[in-house]
């Protein structure tokens, strides 16, 4: 009796000393208990599977489960403006292991153009790195004589009618990035929206339109010809375009806007987690073939500080506001 009493009081002992050591240990770096993610991580993508958006979160996604040891899914939540997305992501365990691809343009648009969300646009998400970049095309049918910005310009100042052009819906990016260039170049234009690319597409091959701006997913169509690519919307040539100039370099110095994207997660996410984060971000946006498989969607790959990707959103949404006030758009 005495022998297991000194037996059972020896093990107790034990117990209490390792249940002291080891959650210390655990808490060394590289311990797996402390690690980061814990679990599958998922990238919420706010448009729907298919397009270039999916085929860039699956790209970041395989090379972070490369980097993380764990998987990573691809979670499509669109509707609404992308604010379905941004909702349901803002809502989310603040873990880090709920990652949003967020599009610049179209994340500063719905905190500006709705008017009831269920979120705070400022204070819900948090920026973590920019992924990539590419400009908007601003673009005719090839069956006009316009070749250049001020061709268009010129079009438009001759027609007794005024010209009329075609988007991918009220809001989109390129609608709002049109009314940007109509108003720097003193110009007024009927809007026709369409509910996507295809459609957009069609309606200026067919010349139902004059011009268009469209975003990367018209790349195909725009290098063989069946539309022409009069200027890019972005500070910098787009690679993909050498030969287009910037609507900058066509008379219109300081015109930036392109369709850039980035990962945020909820605000309340520790900022640790959020380093981690941006850690194998940048790292996987280093890879040389993530670069060349962002580059063949037609994106300019790249990562940014957590302050760098907020300056821009703060910029964006600073520009959209009053864009959308001096369009008179809203959605209650």
């Amino acid at each position: 009796m005495r022998n297991i009493l000194r037996r059972t009081t020896v093990a107790f002992a034990a117990a209490l000393f390792l249940s002291a050591v080891l959650p210390a240990a655990a808490q060394q770096p590289g311990a797996p208990a402390s690690s980061f993610p814990s679990k599958v991580v998922r990238i919420v993508v706010p448009f729907s599977p298919g397009g270039s958006a999916d085929a860039s979160a699956r790209i970041l996604g395989d090379r972070l489960a490369e980097i993380w040891q764990q998987a990573v899914i691809i979670d499509n939540r669109p509707g609404a403006g992308t604010t379905v997305a941004s909702s349901y992501v803002a809502q989310s365990p603040p873990d880090g292991h709920t990652l949003y691809l967020a599009y610049v343009l179209s994340y500063a648009t719905s905190a500006n153009l709705y008017s009831k969300l269920t979120y705070d646009p400022v204070t819900s998400l948090t920026p973590v790195s920019m992924v990539a970049d590419a400009p908007f095309v601003l673009s005719v049918s090839p069956t006009t004589k316009v070749a250049t910005v001020a061709d268009l310009i010129a079009l438009a100042k001759a027609a007794p009618q005024g010209l009329s052009y075609a988007s991918t819906g009220n809001g989109a990016g390129p609608h709002l990035t049109t009314e940007m260039f109509l108003r720097r170049a003193g110009l007024t234009a009927t809007h026709v929206p369409y509910r996507g690319t295809n459609e957009a597409l069609t309606s200026l091959i067919g010349d139902q339109v004059q011009f268009s701006v469209f975003d990367a997913a018209a790349l195909g169509q725009l290098r063989s010809g069946r539309v022409r690519p009069v200027a890019v919307t972005s500070a910098k040539r787009w690679p993909q375009l050498p030969d287009v100039p910037t609507i900058a370099e066509s008379g219109f110095p300081g015109f930036d806007v392109s369709s850039g994207s980035g990962i945020m997660v909820s605000s309340k996410t520790p900022k640790d987690i959020v380093a981690q984060i941006n850690s194998a971000i940048v790292r996987a946006m280093a890879t040389p073939t993530v670069q060349q498989k962002f580059s063949a969607q037609g994106f300019v790959p790249m990562s940014s500080t957590p302050q760098e990707f907020e300056q821009l959103l703060t910029t964006q949404m600073d520009r959209m506001r009053t864009l959308i006030k001096e369009i008179g758009l809203r959605v209650d």
